[in-house]
């Protein structure tokens, strides 16, 4: 890939980034859901304990069920993106989210919030002229919870 065909796919994979924390904190899930590729896979262990989880259907109800009854903001930070050809690439984000559950709605027994710290790794395939999120993984250095 030629040097200013990669810095046009950065661009277009940091859009991607941005657009999911706006479409996740404004809960738009259509939107959100049109980010993944039909088989991504999302590995959120160190938050659920369960497995990772694979396809669009199962990522979205997923972060519905995290995210659904809380105001959020995920912010995400400097970006480490490379490519293993031109249509697959990969990236390193520092991130930090902060989740406030509505009164009794917290998935987290005695906790009415979080903010959390740590990185997002991801891979990302192009579709045709799109960019889209191929797999997902969190990792956090440490939240604080605040309890109820």
């Amino acid at each position: 890939m030629d040097a200013l065909n990669n810095l046009l796919a950065i661009e277009d994979i940091r859009a991607v980034k941005a657009r999911y924390c706006r479409l996740l904190d404004s809960k738009d899930w259509a939107g959100f859901a049109a980010l993944f590729t039909e088989d991504a896979v999302m590995d959120v262990r160190e938050d659920t304990g369960n497995p990772p989880i694979t396809g669009i259907a199962a990522i979205v109800a997923q972060v519905r069920f995290a995210v659904d009854d809380a105001a959020t903001s995920h912010q995400v930070h400097t970006p480490e993106i490379s490519f293993d050809d031109e249509d697959s690439a990969a990236g390193v984000w520092a991130m930090q989210d902060r989740v406030v559950w509505q009164p009794g709605k917290s998935p987290i027994p005695g906790v009415a919030s979080i903010t959390g710290y740590g990185q997002y790794h991801e891979t990302y395939r192009r579709e045709g002229d799109v960019w889209k999120i191929a797999a997902l993984r969190l990792s956090r250095f440490h939240v604080d919870m605040h309890a109820v």
